[in-house]
């Protein structure tokens, strides 16, 4: 579908209340001094390895702190809040294990072993396995299961996607396997692959399978039925995933898959917990850094491009579709991509844009996040902080000045002072080619929002005049963004950033200067 504008109006009926409290945030804020909004470098892992220090994180040291992981993702006594993810723990550890001592390699083996079932109940794709004594009476019965697991497997092959790989006769046939097994505190489910090695080197397409818990009882925000639910779309799209590349990056994985919870189950919104820690609660923090929970909040940023590029293969977004597609490995060394290509790749043949262009929109719209987003009203969406606001006079002027890690931006206020009529801004930033883009967003005192973007040249200069007329405008809004999606020495470190990487762009200068007139 075409681009839509990069400047929209919405109409005044919905945004009324943005408005009003827009004008109420100036009238209660603008008491305290502006302060720009900083990050510091000492947060991105990697970026402050020496080369010295990078020469001793071996394959080898690597496997070790992944089987630690896996195991720590796994064990009883881990407190529920500090348990890693355990799909992403054990796929860390299957592409590691080669490197591990006999010994290790043992206890990886032991990990990623099936749980004994001796029951099972299935149809022509899957195979769910379970013991009927371990079900509780209070959860959800296993003919709700096959219907759930069915449902979400014909929804995805019959939106385009491929089916898990057959992993031949384990399980009791080529089948996937389900397991509902009795799983740790704060343990939804996982998926993982048993597969002893590659099929072929640099294709990373592998079988899976999935353990579910088998009654949600300590998850009491849903009902069991709710939480089998999100948790069967979530988890056998990892599967689905597993079937295109289980190398791929991690927070692509986690944050596509959130966002399948919400396709399948709408009404869930199981998934709204993760906006508590989300690019609209840390635009500071890059959207590609796997680590937390902040990958699951990711969702978000797949939510805004899907509202936005809406066209569907069968009843799912054909952007993610075509993104899962360029990610694909099965292709074979250096014909698939990794996260951030295939994204950018699939905007282009959904959208004729960029990545580069709907983050900075995206980062824009996440200060308006009730107004924006179709269910931001209903499910009471966070907003993005402002990172300094300021009154400005006529004649006068105000500037604010930040540091922008890759995929992050800052927001900065500008409301109308005495004897306003025009705003000129001027932004200094880094070259247009190390992702600096910027966005500009008019608060209108009848209801109106506005956004244009400013465009930055290759010496990263941008200039805008803005209407600034009291009357008319409540306030001016300037998103500053780094896009940069340009990484250095991928897959030979370990980051968590997109393609293990060294991000090239990181803490470069940015500042907005508005004078009034």
């Amino acid at each position: 579908m075409p681009n839509p504008p990069r400047a929209r109006r919405i109409p005044a009926l919905l945004l009324a209340a943005v408005a009003t409290s827009v004008v109420a945030l100036v009238a209660t804020t603008l008491s305290t001094p502006a302060v720009a909004a900083t990050h510091s470098s000492s947060s991105r892992v990697g970026a402050t390895h020496s080369k010295k220090a990078n020469a001793h994180w071996t394959r080898a040291v690597r496997a070790k702190h992944a089987l630690a992981r896996a195991t720590k993702a796994l064990a009883a006594d881990t407190p529920a809040a500090e348990r890693p993810d355990a799909t992403l723990a054990l796929r860390s550890l299957f592409l590691l294990k080669d490197a591990l001592s006999p010994a290790d390699r043992a206890a990886a083996d032991k990990l990623s072993q099936r749980p004994s079932k001796p029951a099972v109940v299935g149809d022509a794709n899957i195979l769910v396995h379970y013991d009927p004594a371990e079900l509780s009476p209070t959860g959800y019965t296993v003919e709700q299961a096959l219907a759930t697991l069915q449902y979400v497997s014909e929804t995805y092959a019959n939106s385009g996607y491929r089916r898990p790989k057959s992993d031949g006769t384990k399980g009791g046939d080529g089948r996937i396997d389900i397991y509902l097994d009795s799983l740790e505190p704060g343990l939804y489910g996982y998926c993982t692959t048993d597969q002893k090695k590659l099929s072929k080197p640099g294709h990373y397409d592998v079988w899976a399978y999935c353990v579910l818990d088998n009654d949600y009882a300590g998850f009491p925000a849903h009902t069991p039925l709710e939480n089998l639910q999100v948790t069967a779309a979530h988890e056998y799209y990892h599967a689905t995933q597993f079937a295109y590349d289980i190398a791929d990056d991690g927070w692509f994985l986690e944050a596509t898959a959130v966002v399948m919870e919400d396709e399948l189950y709408d009404d869930v919104n199981d998934n709204y917990q993760y906006l508590r820690d989300s690019p609209i609660t840390h635009p500071s923090k890059p959207i590609d850094k796997f680590g937390g929970v902040f990958h699951y909040g990711v969702w978000n940023f797949f939510r805004y491009l899907i509202e936005k590029y809406p066209a569907k293969t069968g009843a799912l977004p054909t952007l993610l579709l075509k993104a899962w597609k360029n990610a694909d490995s099965s292709k074979g060394p250096r014909k698939d991509m990794y996260s951030t290509q295939a994204i950018n790749k699939a905007l282009k043949q959904v959208g004729h844009t960029s990545m580069a262009e709907q983050f900075a929109d995206y980062s824009a719209a996440t200060r308006a996040t009730h107004v924006v987003f179709n269910e931001g009203t209903a499910l009471n969406y966070p907003v993005k902080r402002l990172g300094g606001q300021a009154s400005v006079n006529s004649g006068k002027r105000k500037s604010f000045k930040t540091k922008l890690d890759h995929l992050t931006s800052a927001t900065y206020q500008f409301v109308p002072g005495a004897g306003t009529s025009k705003l000129k801004l001027l932004l200094k930033m880094a070259p247009k080619s190390a992702g600096s883009r910027a966005v500009v967003a008019i608060y209108g005192t009848g209801g109106t929002l506005t956004f244009k973007t400013i465009r930055i040249s290759g010496h990263g200069i941008g200039h805008k005049k803005i209407p600034f007329d009291g009357a008319s405008v409540a306030a001016v809004e300037v998103t500053l963004v780094n896009a940069s999606t340009r990484y250095r020495d991928c897959y030979r470190t370990s980051t968590p950033y997109a393609c293990s990487g060294r991000p090239m762009d990181d803490n470069l200068k940015a500042q907005v200067q508005g004078k009034a007139s």
